[in-house]
């Protein structure tokens, strides 16, 4: 009964997307999509390196044909999806649900979620409902794993680490869910949740605007950028996410901590007392953690990367740098860079930033909808020529899973500092 459950919940999906509901998109749509096409082409230095031009502009050109006849929200769903089509490498490029230039308002459903390696869990939300904890296995009776699969081609992304990190946000999004054929319009929809024994809950759950979900939940560094967890009292990661850059010396001395969260400068001052700390003989391991690093400015740390590759620090065993999906754009780049110029040991998941990228996006707005789209203006390549590499790899992976996140526990830095 379950199986044929999920089996009508996913044909419904199928049947009612491109069905016409809500208001229909403005006069001048199918301009909008023409001009989307042509800053794509106009702006990006290749846009058809992971997509065909014949593909990329036959898509362009369907969609604008069936743009009259579609709804403002099907119109916004083909919109992302072109946006998306230029594929890897391209984190920076596309239309973000929460971006707050959108001359049209957005609507977001009250929850942050995460994708933890053993479901997607709830970290934070809007009021008290008790909902944070619980696993999100459904909205409207649709299975996430079917939505994820719908949203995966409306969302940019350099690398596929980046796709899990954001991709869950866009399943939460009452206009995509809509465009995407979800009953439900722009309103209330039933959440199903599922508590630790297998307890199944479900919540009627209204969107708030962009501006209500950004105010609840921002970050420190990065605004509202999914891919990161919640600020927290502990463990260490968590607790001082609001620093760009900091040091801490940890496990009794042994060990010295660097919370790397966000590519600003200066760093030479950090960057000279962790070559004077690492004299210490009692320091055995250095770790530096770009977990919480959504980037910044890639011309800033050279200071910091010429100390991890200097000898006192760069040895094999001693250097660990932990990385992760929210690792992303400049601190990608500083990624790429510390795996090929140093010794280090990489810790945690692939980085969400591609070892070489498409960055330094361009914003254009769409006239007739209004909608704002990034476009990616230059390549950036921080890997060895011939690396093809969509993200830097851990040497030693270690997941994050709800157990450990919501017990405060932190097992990448537990891996780096073993033995100690």
């Amino acid at each position: 009964m379950r199986k044929a459950g999920v089996l009508l919940a996913t044909l419904a999906v199928v049947a009612t997307a491109g069905a016409h509901a809500g208001p229909s998109a403005p006069p001048g749509a199918a301009a909008d999509v023409r001009a989307l096409g042509a800053a794509l082409e106009a702006n990006h230095p290749n846009p058809f390196r992971n997509v065909s031009r014949a593909r990329f502009r036959s898509e362009v050109a369907a969609l604008a044909r069936r743009a009259p006849a579609l709804s403002d929200n099907e119109l916004l769903v083909g919109l992302m999806r072109i946006a998306a089509l230029p594929g890897v490498r391209n984190g920076h490029t596309g239309l973000f649900p929460l971006d707050g230039r959108h001359r049209r308002p957005l609507h977001f459903y009250p929850l942050r979620v995460y994708d933890f390696a053993d479901g997607l869990f709830v970290v934070d939300e809007v009021g008290d409902r008790g909902l944070v904890g619980l696993r999100l296995v459904a909205v409207q009776g649709i299975p996430m794993a079917r939505l994820l699969e719908l949203v995966r081609p409306l969302v940019p992304r350099d690398n596929a680490s980046f796709l899990r990190g954001e991709a869950p946000h866009f399943t939460l999004v009452a206009e995509v869910l809509d465009g995407l054929g979800v009953s439900g319009g722009v309103g209330p929809r039933e959440l199903t949740f599922e508590r630790a024994g297998g307890e199944r809950v479900t919540a009627t759950l209204a969107p708030i605007s962009r501006e209500a979900f950004a105010a609840a939940f921002a970050t420190p560094l990065h605004g509202v950028y999914q891919a990161l967890l919640p600020q927290a009292s502990a463990p260490l990661w968590l607790a001082q996410m609001s620093r760009p850059l900091w040091l801490r010396r940890i496990a009794g001395g042994r060990a010295l901590y660097v919370g790397y969260n966000a590519v600003v400068p200066p760093t030479d001052g950090v960057a000279d007392r962790i070559v004077r700390l690492a004299r210490d003989a009692r320091v055995r391991r250095v770790v530096v953690d770009v977990r919480l690093n959504g980037g910044g400015d890639n011309t800033s740390y050279s200071p910091l990367l010429a100390a991890l590759a200097s000898p006192r620090v760069s040895r094999r065993g001693r250097l660990y740098l932990l990385v992760g999906r929210a690792t992303f754009s400049a601190a990608g780049n500083f990624a790429a860079d510390v795996d090929r110029f140093t010794k280090a040991l990489l810790v945690g998941e692939p980085t969400g930033g591609g070892v070489n990228q498409y960055g330094d996006a361009t914003s254009v707005t769409l006239p007739a909808t209004g909608w704002n789209v990034s476009i990616a203006t230059s390549y950036v390549q921080r890997g060895a020529p011939g690396d093809r590499r969509l993200a830097v790899d851990p040497d030693v992976r270690v997941d994050l899973t709800s157990t450990d996140y919501f017990a405060k526990r932190d097992p990448a830095l537990a891996r780096a500092l073993r033995g100690l």
